[in-house]
């Protein structure tokens, strides 16, 4: 793997980068790893350098999955700070898919609405910290993941 140095990082960015790394329950550098991944992808460079424009097309909704899946496994972990939750768990997951417009279509298409994933989730006292992923979102987006690569 290489190595990336950075300095005269601004005091103010480097506290925002650590709040967020305390946040993610992630270092410093992972944090730093995963706010550029996700940069790049936004400007479609990852996808040029991967050679993934020859990869044949997929579906709106696999595609865009597999595009923003790191924002969306960051905003599971939001949804289930926010409610109180020991850990992240696939209804979570679903609300972070069904904030995304494309996602949106395609889940409303299936019966699936944000009010009947609501309607499952037990809420709490809201959490800090890390926040793990259960099982069974993890097997969730596994299963996504494989569709996407199969589409």
């Amino acid at each position: 793997m290489a190595t990336l140095h950075v300095r005269n990082v601004p005091d103010e960015l480097y506290a925002e980068l650590r709040a967020l790394a305390e946040r993610d329950g992630r270092s410093i550098g992972a944090e730093a790893v995963m706010l550029l991944r996700l940069a790049l992808r936004q400007h479609g460079r990852l996808s040029d350098l991967l050679g993934e424009s020859l990869v044949r097309p997929r579906s709106p909704f696999l595609q865009r999955f597999s595009e923003s899946a790191d924002e969306i496994v960051l905003r599971a972990q939001e949804h289930a700070r926010e409610l109180g939750a020991a850990e992240v768990e696939p209804a979570h997951v679903l609300l972070a898919m069904l904030e995304d417009d494309v996602l949106r279509a395609s889940l409303e298409r299936r019966g699936i609405s944000e009010e009947s994933v609501r309607a499952v989730l037990l809420t709490g006292e809201p959490r800090t910290g890390s926040m793990p992923i259960s099982t069974e979102a993890r097997q969730l987006l596994e299963r996504v993941l494989v569709a996407s690569l199969q589409s």
